[in-house]
């Protein structure tokens, strides 16, 4: 009965961090296949002889196993996070600090290449696309590379039935082969795009999923900031397509150097509107100059039968200059009731103080 509640115990323990673990480092999109291929050794027999030496070789050094602990595993993992979350909560969650290791924040958009290494020919090709999410009417254009391709043909379907939806021969261009998939309104959001390469005579696919959106709303540009208490607000105009409750992104910059991650959430009617970036006082430098770029919009899910909907923006980056922000309130950010308790639940499951 005791073994029981302990295993039971455990079980408990790895669901909530795994719980954590996703409500915490959720973000993200990616969406690669990458195939990997084995190679085949020829295994040794060993003679009678060899076989009873082994045998008492392996007896001679076997101990009895330790047993396995998740107890620690969890609780270690859960001071890490508990640690992390601490710190994050010197800032607002709408303007965390942001760094050159930021990646996935700088390049929220970013598609890894899908690239495999031959087995026979020991030959690297790889399948590259410009981004991961796109928005209608837009192309998607496709390059794959690699030595001793001699042709190449590529094949777009419905993710979830299966059904194709074009069927074409790659061109090749500039060392590669290309080709540009017409966009259409009609799309389902998730494509699977697959391209045969011929290498030596051997049809090699290349896999990668991407989700393609249709249209909802499209940032058309940002006026100029100003203080408002403690944040430098920056009032971001957004032409509305499919009303809904949306979340912008966007990065900050001072002399190309990143400062903050800035997000808001606004339910969004129909029409030109306006979404508010706020960049908290405390990730503020005392510099004029400010740049504000990589803007991502999303119509998030409010039903479970409703998917996520990324939308575009007609600008990469705007720069502002000869801001004054010698009237912000630098007063000290202060955690929200639901933020401590949260913390609270961390430092307690981490069994720290």
């Amino acid at each position: 009965m005791v073994d029981t509640m302990k295993k039971n115990k455990i079980i408990i323990g790895l669901v909530i961090f795994g719980c954590i673990s996703i409500w915490y480092f959720s973000g993200s999109i990616q969406n690669n296949v990458n195939e990997k291929n084995t190679e085949l050794k020829t295994a040794h027999i060993p003679n009678q002889d060899e076989s009873v030496s082994s045998t008492q070789e392996f007896e001679k050094k076997t101990e009895k196993p330790t047993p396995i602990s998740f107890e620690q595993p969890v609780v270690d993992s859960a001071k890490i996070i508990a640690i992390k979350y601490k710190q994050s909560l010197n800032y607002p969650p709408y303007s965390q600090p942001l760094s050159l290791n930021d990646f996935s924040l700088l390049n929220p958009n970013y598609f890894e290449p899908i690239t495999m290494v031959t087995q026979d020919s020991n030959v690297t090709i790889s399948m590259a696309l410009e981004k991961y999410h796109f928005v209608a009417p837009e192309p998607i254009k496709v390059r794959v590379s690699g030595a001793e391709i001699y042709a190449a043909k590529i094949k777009v379907q419905d993710t979830d039935t299966r059904k194709t939806i074009s069927n074409s021969t790659m061109q090749y261009s500039e060392g590669g082969y290309v080709a540009e998939i017409k966009g259409d309104s009609d799309y389902p959001i998730d494509l699977q795009i697959t391209v045969l390469a011929n290498v030596n005579g051997d049809d090699i696919p290349l896999v990668a999923q991407v989700k393609y959106n249709q249209k909802s709303a499209i940032v058309t540009g940002v006026k100029e900031p100003y203080v408002d208490g403690s944040d430098l607000a920056f009032p971001v105009s957004v032409k509305v397509e499919k009303a809904g409750l949306y979340r912008l992104r966007a990065n900050l910059f001072s002399a190309q150097q990143p400062i903050a991650s800035l997000v808001s959430q606004a339910r969004l009617e129909t029409g030109q509107k306006q979404i508010i970036l706020k960049a908290h006082q405390s990730i503020v430098p005392n510099v004029d100059s400010f740049e504000l770029s990589t803007f991502t919009i999303e119509k998030r899910s409010t039903h479970p039968s409703e998917p996520s909907r990324f939308g575009s923006s007609a600008i990469d980056t705007l720069s502002f200059e000869n801001v004054d922000t010698s009237s912000l309130n630098r007063t000290a950010y202060v955690p929200s009731d639901n933020e401590k308790k949260r913390l609270s639940f961390l430092q307690n499951l981490a069994k720290t103080n």
